[in-house]
């Protein structure tokens, strides 16, 4: 039974954690290929 216990925790825990507003990792992800699209723009200039 403790097992069980165990594992509802763990469970419980790692839910929190991951839970991440969509908003949040849409922003990260624009922000993220701007700075690709900069650095790429930046690296074919250079060439």
């Amino acid at each position: 039974m403790e097992r069980n216990s165990e594992f509802k925790k763990f469970d419980s825990l790692a839910t929190k954690l991951l839970r991440v507003p969509h908003a949040t990792i849409k922003a990260k992800l624009e922000a993220e290929k701007a700075e690709k699209v900069e650095r790429g723009t930046r690296r074919g200039k250079q060439k």
